[in-house]
């Protein structure tokens, strides 16, 4: 650099010399493209150029057990679905806490985002919820897909939110650190997979306007395409319609609310439940093994649930009337 700067005095005087003796050309001097430097636009840090293709994303490649390893006794645990890892920690006080990692959400807008917000490496990661039996983050993509890292206490024992949200903390980081550096993993699907299948292509329009108020409902489909929803205005208030394509151990008839039933010629669990602001009954049918553990399946799984002062036969005759859509269309 210094021995090219000491040539420019030379070349300035060599041209004013030059000048005099030469004939002027009308126009304009046009720079000439430097072929050496070029820019390239860096990608968006999108969901889709970071994570590659989404329903194929393992999202057990996003999280090392050793990680939370600060926290207490970290474990993979049996596969409950295609859109998280499950992890579970036992913390000192005994509490095993429940870890979930990957499930992905569209928001549609900004305001969807109500809790503290952290800028981290061109994306975001938001506080979702922080109480004593859950502490949750998620992951904000600039095309708001999100990415939810959830700590869930299920047990007695006692477990401080300092222990969760720090687990969720130190996940929702590592994760953000892989997905960064492209370093995620993707399944291969065999070809009567329900992990190829798109839940939203599922069932007609005229089997879900036979749920109780959902007549010409809206359908939201998730970005990872194993699950899709349909209600009334788009939220999830009820009523609503559920299918979701996962993996599990089957869900095993109880004689009282969950029973074993024929659905379109498929054995079938159908299950009832409730709250105080709603009914519930899903209808569950297994599909092939799923590498996982043993008797880990893949799972279709399909929920109806309706407003509360609603009948819960109402409901699972509507989640029948899906289930018989929904399993005459799976994958061979």
């Amino acid at each position: 650099m210094i021995r090219a700067r000491s040539w420019i005095p030379l070349a300035v005087g060599l041209v004013a010399v030059l000048s005099g003796c030469t004939t002027q050309v009308a126009g304009s001097a046009v720079p000439v493209p430097n072929p050496t430097s070029t820019t390239t636009a860096k990608p968006e840090p999108t969901a889709a150029n970071l994570l590659g293709d989404l329903p194929s994303l393992d999202p057990c490649s996003l999280v090392e057990p050793a990680e939370l390893a600060r926290f207490g006794t970290p474990a993979l645990a049996t596969p409950l679905s295609l859109d998280f890892c499950a992890l579970t920690v036992t913390v000192p006080s005994g509490a095993k806490l429940e870890v979930s990692v990957g499930l992905l959400d569209q928001l549609a807008a900004e305001r969807e985002i109500t809790g503290r917000v952290e800028d981290y490496r061109g994306l975001r990661i938001a506080e979702e919820t922080d109480d004593g039996s859950r502490c949750a983050r998620r992951l904000v993509f600039p095309e708001l897909v999100t990415m939810t890292v959830a700590v869930d206490n299920f047990t007695s024992d006692k477990a401080t939110p300092t222990e969760m949200c720090g687990i969720a903390d130190r996940a929702v980081r590592a994760v953000a650190d892989r997905v960064l550096a492209k370093e995620v993993e993707h399944r291969t699907f065999p070809k009567n997979s329900l992990g190829k299948t798109d839940p939203c292509t599922s069932v007609t329009s005229a089997t879900v306007g036979r749920v109780p108020g959902l007549a010409g409902a809206r359908v939201k489909p998730y970005p990872a395409a194993h699950q899709c929803r349909w209600s009334k205005d788009g939220t999830a208030n009820p009523p609503r319609v559920r299918v979701t394509y996962s993996v599990g151990v089957p869900t095993a008839a109880d004689g009282g609310n969950a029973t074993t039933e024929d659905i379109a010629g498929r054995p079938s669990t159908v299950s009832k439940s409730g709250s105080a602001s709603l009914v519930l009954c899903a209808a569950e049918t297994a599909h092939i093994p799923f590498d996982g553990g043993e008797g880990v399946r893949e799972l279709a799984i399909v929920t109806v649930s309706l407003p509360n002062g609603s009948q819960v036969d109402q409901a699972c005759a509507a989640a029948r009337a899906v289930a018989a859509d929904v399993w005459s269309r799976l994958p061979k």
